[in-house]
């Protein structure tokens, strides 16, 4: 065996072990008890608004599914420049919205996101999507994140005639 080809059967050798250690380390952490998801979004959609518009917002049920409580600390949109928890509240004889940055789910809890109470807005949106597409949103908690697609609607009664 030549000297070159010795050295080529070692390089093969050791890609071949750099490899296999990677795919060990891309394994365990895909299987590490962090990598599920605890919470859950549930029958998610999004307002249909006029093409003019730059904001709507997203509704559903958002369940921490995990044995610890949690703290939504964000949300995205693929649509939306940003995507942020708002609860619309009654002040006397008006209504507001205000930025929740800080809602703690216990385990099990549900938190029911829908028009005049908690819910996501999604702002800055370039291109507002047409009634009957679908838009993905994520919500977050930390390193944990839920992501579900949502429909685009006109109000929650059009959630009866959509199967999935």
């Amino acid at each position: 065996m030549t000297t070159a080809t010795s050295r080529l059967k070692r390089a093969i050798g050791s890609a071949r072990h750099h490899t296999a250690r990677w795919l060990v380390v891309a394994l365990s952490v895909c299987i590490s008890p962090m990598s599920y998801a605890q919470m859950n979004l549930d029958r998610l959609w999004v307002r249909a608004m006029p093409p003019t518009q730059t904001m709507t917002a997203a509704y559903g049920q958002l369940t921490n599914v995990g044995d610890a409580p949690l703290t939504i600390t964000g949300a995205s949109s693929d649509i939306a420049a940003d995507t942020t928890l708002h609860e619309s509240r009654q002040t006397g004889d008006r209504m507001t919205m205000v930025a929740v940055t800080d809602k703690t789910l216990a385990p099990g809890e549900v938190l029911e996101l829908k028009p005049g109470g908690f819910h996501l807005m999604l702002m800055g949106i370039k291109e507002m999507p047409a009634e009957g597409s679908e838009v993905e949103i994520c919500v977050l908690s930390g390193e944990d994140r839920a992501c579900a697609t949502a429909n685009v609607q006109r109000d929650a009664d059009s959630m009866n005639h959509h199967h999935h």
